[in-house]
């Protein structure tokens, strides 16, 4: 086992440096029960070409050495590991395995993944959270720092062991802080076992790209504002169509797969490349869009092809819509089909914002491959439809005599193998969270309910007895709270959440993202809207009357009748199953799902910055029925014991680990325990296999 151990350590190099893909070619195939990978996250500079130590610059859609203009970098295995971002300067990013966005992971479903993940950044901790996995049995593996783990510091490693379940586009991402913003995400792809599909498919993950702030700053910037200093005003917030608030931030590039162009003014850009999708003609491609941004949501369509088939939301598939395009959020990830039956060019797959008086945009190419490949296409046209366009997932309502027509989960259905409709036809308990900034300036701070979530000091899932940030019970009607919010649920029963957008904070929409569970969406509702389609009004459906400074912490039905589920337009005809969903603002969104997977299950705005300031919380589901705590799982908390003789915590025991963390050696592959190392380990391993070969 040590020898093992001990030639394992190739893969870490391995794998980090390309020499071998991230997930094993021994593993992860159809036929394999477990598919394992290793992901190395560190920090690295855009625009560098390592290996020659110089800064590359973009030219006609290519990259240049600073000091060889006279011809491209052509060096098709270097190329890959110059990371490009928009172009702008030489800027930090978190890079995975040398790559940004991360490696993709596909597996097939039920598989176990046992993913090892080191951290190498020098200055911070990380966890990883696998989006869309329902981890059941394993809320250990969640990834989320204080809630389902501590965090991963410098030299460490953390192996996560989990079911593929369910099939369908997934995403990984850090869960701590703002270090999405920065690229530390990849595509996590699970195929069904018994899929006979022959679509040819590409992966496109979205991004909105500030090369002026990282993590840190952005969150700063959340609670201070966004300023021009050399005009000394405040940026102000853009709207949307509907002249629903939009974003407090100025949008600077979009990324497809870690690629865009910066521009400088509303037509003219850097020329940097872009990400590059070939397909053949009269072929049917499924694009694969996942929604890793920040803050922005995107309006997507294809230029030259007028029809989008959607298939798919967040990873379930939906009887196909026909529209023009589609709008995803963060968190959100959308599977969409076209027949490449158009004439021979090069085409642009546009993520673009809904600002009513910007068109920003982040682009991809599709490129017919019997034509040359234009490096470097003007900035696409927007969306044109020969009648009005049909779009589906707006956040808002279309007028009547305007020139769309939206759709929304109101007019989707589900059409998956692993849908279960019927088991929420009927509900035994609801709650009531409102997603909001209920302060005084509207701005800040993020919260659920009035309550602005403070993650605790030790994971809820392991080290319950360790929280002592719990709301308390004054906490409700005209007061704002710092404290760790928590809903507890029981299993077995089928619970119905109205998710608002109202009060005193309300004007922002926001991607509301559930762990550990998928939902049914049963009815969107939305705002009151004049004959222009502009908001006039909050939904008249709910009542924030409970308390007198309209911060809707008690929302409630306006109609008492519509109590304990019966609520008119509900969709009870297949509903479409999802896990992240847009709460419009001045509206709501009903959803439900059952009880079947007990841990400690985040519930969060999928807007980073909004996350970080506060809007989360966390659902407690059966804590007796919790999966047992692996053996020396790690712990941590605060240092005011320090000293005093405390006794350990029982998940440390004292014959094993005389100290608060327990390092742990390598677990055989059917083990049930996490690993967390520090990278000095493999080496005594090392020294110990040798000499014991030496012997």
């Amino acid at each position: 086992m040590l020898i093992e151990f001990a030639v394992s350590q190739n893969y870490w190099e391995n794998t980090r440096t390309g020499q071998i893909s991230a997930c094993l070619t021994t593993t992860c195939g159809k036929g394999h029960d477990v598919c394992e990978c290793y992901l190395t996250i560190e920090y690295r500079l855009t625009m560098m070409y390592e290996e020659k130590q110089s800064l590359v610059i973009p030219s006609g859609g290519r990259l240049y050495e600073y000091d060889k203009l006279s011809s491209p970098i052509e060096n098709s295995d270097e190329l890959p590991y110059i990371l490009t971002a928009d172009g702008n300067n030489s800027r930090l990013v978190i890079a995975i395995n040398r790559q940004f966005p991360g490696p993709t992971i596909t597996a097939y479903e039920d598989q176990n993944l046992i993913i090892h993940v080191r951290n190498l950044m020098h200055t911070d901790s990380t966890t990883i959270h696998w989006h869309g996995m329902h981890q059941k049995g394993t809320t250990y593996s969640d990834g989320v720092a204080f809630v389902s783990q501590c965090p991963l510091g410098h030299g460490q490693v953390f192996t996560y062991k989990f079911k593929a379940k369910p099939h369908g586009t997934s995403f990984y991402h850090a869960h701590i802080g703002d270090q999405r913003t920065m690229g530390l995400y990849g595509a996590l792809i699970i195929l069904e076992r018994s899929s006979t599909t022959t679509s040819e498919e590409h992966v496109a993950l979205l991004q909105d790209w500030n090369h002026d702030d990282d993590a840190d700053t952005l969150y700063q910037r959340s609670l201070y504002g966004v300023f021009y200093q050399s005009i000394r005003l405040p940026y102000e917030p853009t709207v949307s169509k509907d002249m629903g608030m939009y974003s407090r931030f100025l949008f600077q590039s979009g990324l497809e797969n870690g690629k865009g162009r910066y521009y400088i003014n509303s037509y003219n850009h850097n020329q940097a490349p872009l990400t590059q999708f070939d397909v053949s003609r009269n072929k049917w491609y499924t694009f694969r869009v996942i929604s890793a941004a920040t803050l922005y949501p995107f309006l997507v369509y294809v230029t030259g092809h007028p029809k989008l088939t959607l298939t798919a939301s967040d990873g379930f598939e939906i009887q196909e819509i026909v529209v023009d395009a589609f709008v995803i959020n963060p968190g959100e990830r959308y599977d969409f089909k076209i027949f490449t039956n158009q004439s021979n060019q090069n085409y642009i797959l546009v993520a673009r914002t809904l600002e009513s008086n910007d068109v920003h945009v982040a682009e991809a190419i599709i490129h017919y491959e019997n034509v040359v490949v234009n490096t470097n296409p003007a900035k696409p046209s927007s969306l044109s439809c020969s009648s009005k366009c049909i779009i589906f997932n707006c956040p808002y309502l279309s007028p009547a005599n305007g020139d769309e027509i939206c759709l929304t989960y109101n007019d989707a259905r589900t059409n998956d193998v692993d849908s279960r409709p019927d088991d929420i036809s009927t509900i035994n308990q609801e709650f009531f969270f409102n997603f909001a900034f209920p302060g005084e300036e509207g701005f800040f701070p993020g919260s659920v309910n009035g309550r602005q979530f403070v993650p605790p000091i030790a994971p809820l899932y392991s080290q319950s007895e360790a929280i002592t940030t719990a709301c308390p019970a004054n906490c409700a009607d005209n007061n704002i709270c710092s404290c760790t919010y928590t809903q507890q649920i029981q299993y077995g029963k089928v619970y119905q959440f109205t998710l608002t957008n109202l009060g005193n904070g309300k004007g922002w929409s926001h991607p509301v993202h559930l762990h550990g569970h998928s939902f049914y969406v049963m009815k969107m509702g939305f705002g009151q809207y004049n004959s222009n389609g502009f908001l006039n009004g909050s939904t008249p459906d709910i009542s924030c009357d409970i308390g007198s400074k309209g911060f809707c912490n008690k929302p409630v039905w306006a109609n008492t009748t519509w109590n304990g589920g019966n609520i008119p337009g509900l969709v009870l005809d297949r509903p479409a199953q999802k896990d992240t969903v847009i709460v419009p603002t001045h509206g709501y969104v009903v959803i439900r799902f059952k009880a079947d997977n007990p841990g400690a299950w985040f519930f969060h705005c999928h807007i980073d910055i909004h996350n970080t300031n506060g809007m989360g919380m966390a659902i407690v589901e059966s804590p007796d029925k919790y999966p047992v705590v692996p053996d020396n799982f790690p712990v941590c908390g605060d240092f005011t014991g320090y000293g005093k003789n405390k006794a350990p915590s029982k998940v440390c025991p004292t014959t094993k680990c005389p100290t608060k963390v327990c390092p742990q050696q390598r677990e055989n592959e059917t083990g049930k325990g996490m690993m967390v190392t520090s990278t000095r380990l493999p080496f005594l391993i090392l020294l110990g296999v040798a000499v014991i070969i030496f012997i």
